[in-house]
């Protein structure tokens, strides 16, 4: 089964695609809806070819790409970027029969020069979307942190008078506390006092990392606390399940360690609440989503309740949109439905559903350094730094972490400026600068070997060699 290379559902450009009938029945089998299936006959010739125009000039300004609903993505002959279109074809190939995609479906993206040079959707044998199409919208999981991420940038320029980096979260007290929230309660641990918000973005909060909300578990109320069971309350360690490591007490000193977790981004979270008296979702939405042409959902910018379907955490949908929990209704984080006096938390860490051309927007703008179409959505300096090893005070740099992104400069074949948005079953994104690059895969299933190596960073170095 040949993939599809520089196959896309924009009209306006036109490009060689190779595909025939034989790939054509290829991409039936692989649950493109008739629609798109139609779209791309549209595009070939008799021989199976699609016309195409003259190529993108890489040295013009950068191109960006139309709303969907005006064309979307502009679309690349692989070798007018010097991309190696049979590599490329092998990579897509390995992607689309690989066991993690295979099984419960996935899509692959892969924008250079600001166009679509390849993307696949799969459709699962065992489950997932069915059929998974460019309009699927999936889960990004963790990969939700760095969109998370982008929004702290943007607040903390437009706060930059009253908060940074070096701010504490906690406090000392109330009255200097960017969630003050937690002070309804004494205070369980005394180091949670000198959580700076660069020690949640970090992960070096201390918070632990067990996510129990899906598994049923006893749940018990620390002394001197008899309120709601919900996420806020549950991260201030003033209740805990049984038998799952809690919050009463931090596994180290703020800065001293590196530990994921999504507690530390909650709070910040309902900082940014405190602070700009807006929920978070609509903040993100109309400072950097909206601006980039991102879909909205059915219920416009807030956050949606987004259930978990299974206990395989499958969260696929045609509509896109972003969780909630911690109050009456809540699927996602709640644990007994009870109404919290801090109301909705915002799952920053995780549960934005979209497709995977809208999260490649994002992909994309982290690669232009913020910048969309001649405006400046997120400042250069804060991507450029939230995209590099943390430092911690003593100087070092051992966590291939920076502020909510994943540095991967270590991959065998692949530039050293790699950083992605990683989430559960493989949800991820890979930028890379240098070679004016961007992939975004998506998926419902989490086996993460093919053979002696893991899947993803086979993925990848198969694109990477492509592209060289």
């Amino acid at each position: 089964m040949e993939p599809s290379v520089g196959r896309g559902i924009s009209r306006r450009t036109m490009i060689r695609t190779g595909l025939g009938a034989a790939a054509l029945g290829a991409i039936r089998s692989r649950g493109l809806a008739a629609r798109d299936v139609r779209e791309v006959a549209d595009r070939l010739d008799a021989n199976g070819v699609a016309r195409r125009e003259a190529p993108h000039d890489s040295m013009q300004e950068a191109i960006y790409p139309r709303p969907e609903s005006e064309g979307g993505w502009d679309i690349a002959d692989p070798s007018d970027l010097g991309v190696d279109a049979k590599r490329l074809r092998e990579a897509v190939q390995y992607h689309d029969t690989a066991d993690a995609t295979a099984s419960y479906g996935g899509a692959l993206l892969i924008v250079r020069g600001g166009s679509v040079i390849a993307e696949s959707y799969v459709t699962g044998a065992e489950g997932g979307p069915q059929p998974w199409t460019a309009q699927t919208c999936n889960d990004m999981k963790s990969s939700t942190k760095s969109v998370f991420g982008t929004a702290v940038g943007v607040f903390l320029d437009e706060h930059k008078a009253v908060v940074d980096l070096e701010t504490p979260l906690v406090g000392t007290s109330r009255a200097d506390s960017l969630v003050p929230q937690i002070w309804d309660q004494p205070i369980t641990d005394d180091r949670k006092t000198r959580i700076k918000i660069k020690h949640a973005l970090s992960m070096t909060s201390g918070h632990e990392t067990r996510e129990p909300w899906l598994a049923p578990s006893p749940r018990r109320r620390y002394p001197g606390y008899s309120g709601a069971y919900q996420m806020y309350e549950y991260c201030f360690g003033w209740w805990h399940f049984d038998d799952v490591p809690a919050h009463h007490t931090l596994k180290f000193e703020p800065g001293s360690d590196f530990n994921y977790s999504n507690y530390g981004l909650e709070q910040l979270a309902l900082a940014m609440r405190n602070i700009s008296g807006e929920p978070v979702g609509p903040y993100v939405y109309d400072r950097v989503l909206g601006p980039i042409g991102m879909s909205r959902g059915i219920r416009g910018n807030m956050f949606r309740d987004m259930p978990y379907q299974d206990d395989r955490e499958l969260n696929f949908a045609r509509e896109a949109g972003w969780g909630v929990g911690g109050s009456t209704g809540c699927d996602a984080y709640g644990a007994d439905k009870s109404e919290s006096p801090y109301g909705l938390n915002s799952v920053v860490g995780s549960t934005l559903r979209c497709t995977a051309r809208d999260f490649g927007r994002l992909a994309y703008l982290w690669l232009r350094g913020g910048r969309w179409a001649g405006r400046q959505l997120v400042p250069a300096s804060w991507l450029d730094l939230a995209t590099r090893r943390f430092v911690r005070d003593d100087g070092t740099t051992p966590s291939p972490y920076g502020y909510t992104f994943w540095v991967m400069d270590q991959i065998e074949g692949v530039p050293s400026d790699l950083y992605m948005s990683r989430g559960h079953n493989l949800n991820h994104s890979f930028v890379i600068p240098s070679l004016d690059l961007v992939v975004v895969r998506q998926g419902n299933d989490n086996r993460r070997t093919e053979g002696a190596a893991p899947f993803m960073d086979r993925l990848i170095q198969k694109i990477v060699a492509a592209t060289e």
